[in-house]
């Protein structure tokens, strides 16, 4: 008993010891945009208990692309320091900063976790020249035919739609868990919401795809969207069963997607190549909705619920909206011009990853490959601290959107990936194009 008092003092002692951390960190030019030859000048100043922090060591990172280019350790004084990069061609810049330990090890703790992988205490990012960026890697000769073979399949597919009521703990929505038969022995799965008195072809349809996440997907975020107005389909991207615990995600999908590896070599084989055709799918069993108005359709999506947004964009002429954030799966060749490849990038597999028959297959999936095609207004979010789909390669995708595209990105310095996309012009740019088509406020996941 007084072994597990004294650690638990102990412990408490730490946390006050260690405080909390934030920053002030800015750019010389606040919107994170330079041309080519200009220098960008990241100002930090470190504070704990919202005192400026003084004497302890601070690990600092400037990464062009992803590269290391500058790292190294100052000791604070409770003064402002200036880190600066100069750049000669179009790309990406990142300044990240951790505090370190006694042991030379990054703090952990209030303030400091800003990424649930990474001890960073703030960061921010810059882009030269976005507006040059371009992908160079050749989309295959027989790309588009390709993807005309697959939507024929789900044209000609019947979905069984499989349909179980549940409680949606609101009288006036009807809430169910679907499933969905895809062709090549794919199941798609989600939830479905609608108002109970709409009249039919009397609502605008609206789906969200889930993140590359080890979950269910969120089926309250079908109903909140449902009691605006709207058709609501919360679509997985792994179409497992609905309602199931982290626990099974996690062991199924370890053993089915392996990382995104699985079959990563063959186009036709490749276990990510199948969540497009569930896409597909989603769209036609949510266009058959007897309440759809049939005129107005909004995809969203981020991170691979981005590259989702963007395959329902490219592939269904029937959308009219389409919400990509921090999309992932753009650039997969990085490589071929000095940026680094899309996730997956396998790890300890990553030779099988990046293999030439992989990059090969990837190609069929690339979201740049698809920009061409993307016809609809579409609404892009990027964050030049994102670290996980690099704004670059956002880029990449957005500059190859046809010019007669109606189009808008909205970015920010200090965004990054995991867990910080909020973006408030962005959210207020959405909300304006929601209302044209009078669908109402921004609801909560994609916020």
């Amino acid at each position: 008993m007084f072994k597990r008092c004294f650690l638990l003092l102990s412990a408490m002692f730490a946390l006050i010891a260690c405080g909390a951390y934030n920053s002030k960190i800015t750019l010389d030019k606040p919107d994170g945009f330079y041309k080519s030859g200009d220098t960008a000048t990241c100002t930090v100043q470190l504070f704990k208990d919202d005192e400026p922090l003084v004497g302890e060591k601070v690990f600092y990172l400037i990464r062009w692309e992803n590269q290391n280019v500058k790292r190294g350790i100052f000791v604070t004084d409770g003064k402002p320091k200036k880190f600066s990069y100069r750049s000669d061609k179009p790309g990406w810049v990142y300044f990240g900063f951790q505090v370190l330990d006694e042991n030379g090890k990054p703090r952990s703790g209030k303030g400091v976790n800003k990424h649930k992988l990474i001890n960073r205490v703030t960061e921010i990012g810059a882009m030269f020249d976005a507006d040059k960026i371009r992908y160079t890697a050749k989309r295959p000769a027989d790309f588009e035919d390709f993807w005309k073979e697959r939507k024929a399949e789900v044209d000609a597919q019947d979905l069984q739609p499989k349909l179980v009521e549940l409680d949606s703990k609101n009288k006036g929505i009807k809430l169910f868990a679907f499933t969905l038969s895809c062709p090549r022995g794919i199941k798609a799965s989600g939830y479905l919401a609608y108002p109970v008195n709409a009249k039919p072809r009397s609502l605008p349809a609206y789906i969200t795809y889930l993140s590359w996440t080890n979950t269910d997907a969120n089926r309250w975020s079908a109903v909140n969207i449902a009691k605006r107005g709207m058709v609501a389909i919360i679509a997985t991207w792994h179409g497992l069963p609905g309602g199931k615990s982290k626990e099974y995600y996690d062991a199924t999908l370890k053993k089915l997607v392996n990382g995104g590896i699985t079959g990563i070599e063959d186009r036709d084989k490749w276990v990510m190549g199948e969540v497009p055709i569930r896409v597909l799918c989603e769209l036609k069993f949510l266009k058959s909705q007897p309440l759809w108005d049939g005129r107005n359709l909004v995809s969203v999506g981020g991170s691979l619920g981005g590259a989702q947004s963007t395959w329902a964009a490219a592939l269904d002429p029937d959308v009219t909206l389409a919400v990509i954030n921090v999309p992932c799966f753009c650039e997969f060749d990085g490589a071929a011009v000095g940026r680094r490849g899309s996730i997956p990038r396998g790890g300890a597999n990553h030779k099988i990853a990046k293999s030439p028959e992989a990059l090969a297959a990837q190609s069929y999936f690339d979201c740049v490959h698809f920009a061409p095609m993307i016809k609809c207004e579409t609404y892009v979010c990027t964050g030049f601290s994102d670290e996980a789909c690099h704004p670059s390669s956002v880029y990449a995708f957005y500059n190859a959107l046809p010019r007669t595209t109606k189009k808008a990105i909205t970015t920010d310095p200090k965004t990054g990936h995991f867990g910080t996309t909020v973006n408030t012009r962005g959210n207020s740019r959405f909300r304006r194009l929601l209302e044209e088509v009078k669908i109402g406020e921004i609801p909560s996941e994609v916020k």
